[in-house]
């Protein structure tokens, strides 16, 4: 008996690989991803302006990389200030740290941007909040009053006409950069069961009516593995809104036979093993049998870093120290 489709996406014709740097921008389903990436040590950056759900303020800020430049509006609450353009993971006493911050990120994004060979872009929601003031779609509304900001359900043209000039200004910046769109899978329920699917919809529509009108962008269904392939809510958190681990998991596994050539999954499957061996926890220790298992780990980690130059296990070796 099936309990759950198993679909597998087609190959991907291009290969991601250790050698290749990627941006990883978006909704908290973009973060989840992007840890993996990190984990099994590729060169990766994710959410450099923090979490962004919405296109518009995720176009917004890749515009801001390419051009290593941003208007930024700042709001104060609670004595703290913020960037309209910007998570709240950006906040400081004053404006003159908060702009050194955001300038300090937007120039090492300009550069990484630059080289990417990856940008990987999962779009959370159509709805958006525009700051009333500035009349400017705001990142995040930081906790300010509900009638500062007007709620707003973007139409797929308004997706697609932004983001034919962003990929058009993109290309000329790094000709080599590819694009995937995901949509994320997590569940906007405080907008209302039924606005969420008409978000993810118009989302879908959008990212499609994108990916045929360009040839270095593509599609991975992150939101249809979840929402149709596992289609149960088991594989999500207590909120019934986000996925859990084992979800996150599945997902990856499925990225990485979209995406991984069979030598680089070999190099993961090593990698893994290490991963796994750094939450080891010993009934005893100080025993000999754990610094056995120790110096094994230790000399893994040295005889991949010698048979792979760009990995890095620092990390990994301080724990088995």
């Amino acid at each position: 008996m099936n309990f759950h489709l198993n679909y597998t996406p087609p190959k991907s014709p291009l290969e991601i690989n250790h050698h290749q740097s990627i941006l990883m921008m978006g909704s908290c389903f973009a973060v989840s991803i992007g840890e993996y990436l990190k984990d099994y040590k590729f060169n990766c950056e994710v959410n450099p302006n923090g979490i962004l759900f919405n296109p518009i303020s995720i176009a917004s800020a890749l515009q801001s990389y390419r051009n290593n430049s941003n208007e930024n509006s700042f709001v104060k609450n609670n004595d703290l200030f913020y960037s309209l353009n910007h998570h709240g993971d950006f906040n400081f006493k004053n404006e003159n740290e908060l702009t050194s911050a955001i300038k300090s990120t937007l120039q090492k994004t300009h550069h990484f941007l630059k080289k990417s060979s990856w940008l990987i872009i999962t779009f959370g929601s159509a709805f958006v909040y525009r700051h009333i003031k500035t009349n400017q779609i705001v990142a995040n509304c930081h906790k300010l009053s509900q009638s500062e900001f007007k709620k707003e359900l973007l139409k797929p043209e308004d997706i697609t006409e932004t983001y034919k000039a962003l990929i058009s200004d993109l290309k000329k910046f790094n000709p080599d950069l590819n694009i995937l769109f995901t949509v994320s899978p997590v569940k906007y329920l405080r907008d209302g069961l039924i606005e969420n699917n008409l978000s993810k919809a118009i989302l879908i529509q959008s990212v499609h009516e994108i990916v045929k009108s360009n040839n270095n962008c593509f599609y991975f269904p992150a939101y249809e593995l979840v929402t149709d392939d596992l289609r149960d809510y088991r594989f999500y958190k207590e909120d019934l809104a986000h996925p859990n681990e084992q979800a996150i998991n599945y997902v990856w596994e499925k990225f990485s036979e979209t995406y991984f050539s069979s030598s680089t999954k070999k190099i993961n499957e090593k990698i893994k093993d290490i991963l796994q061996a750094t939450q080891h926890r010993p009934i005893k220790e100080f025993s000999g049998k754990h610094h056995e298992f120790k110096a094994i780990y230790q000399n893994k980690c040295s005889d991949l870093e010698k048979e792979f130059q760009f990995l890095d296990f620092e990390k990994e070796k301080r724990v088995f120290q």
